[in-house]
């Protein structure tokens, strides 16, 4: 099951880089995560996480498959027995500044087509809230240099 999301961010590819590029931030727009365990630093290709779930005492395993700073995260999500998730955030510069998350997950397992809806609905908020995040980081930027 294949499930995409694309939006714009006044943010920098740099700027945007500094929060999904750095694992131990993820938990400030991905409302499913209370923290990433193994995570120091930026996101490195090949590296071993385990993000913590909010609300339950639950660890997954999440594999950093390439990690390419300020263009492309991917990632392997374990979810849970007969589910797991490749999730890949493209961080694509504009024209006139700022630039174009987009986010394909691509679900596979006996419990993918099930809960596709559900993880449709989570990646959507995900995307929109790393958007978010970014774009308060660039005001908040814009604005002291102005000052």
């Amino acid at each position: 099951m294949r499930l995409s999301h694309r939006v714009g961010t006044r943010a920098s590819p740099e700027q945007v880089w500094s929060v999904l590029g750095r694992p131990q931030r993820w938990p400030e727009f991905d409302v499913a995560l209370r923290r990433v365990r193994g995570a120091t630093g930026e996101a490195r290709t090949g590296q071993h996480l385990m993000a913590v779930v909010r609300g339950l005492p639950v660890a997954v395993p999440v594999d950093v498959v390439e990690a390419l700073p300020t263009r492309r995260l991917v990632l392997r999500v374990a979810s849970f027995p007969g589910m797991a998730h490749e999730v890949t955030t493209e961080v694509v510069p504009r024209l006139r500044g700022g630039c174009t998350l987009s986010v394909r997950v691509v679900t596979d397992g006996l419990l993918a087509r099930p809960a596709a809806l559900p993880v449709w609905a989570l990646s959507a908020l995900t995307t929109r809230l790393l958007a978010s995040r970014c774009d308060r980081a660039a005001a908040d930027q814009q604005g002291r240099l102005s000052a």
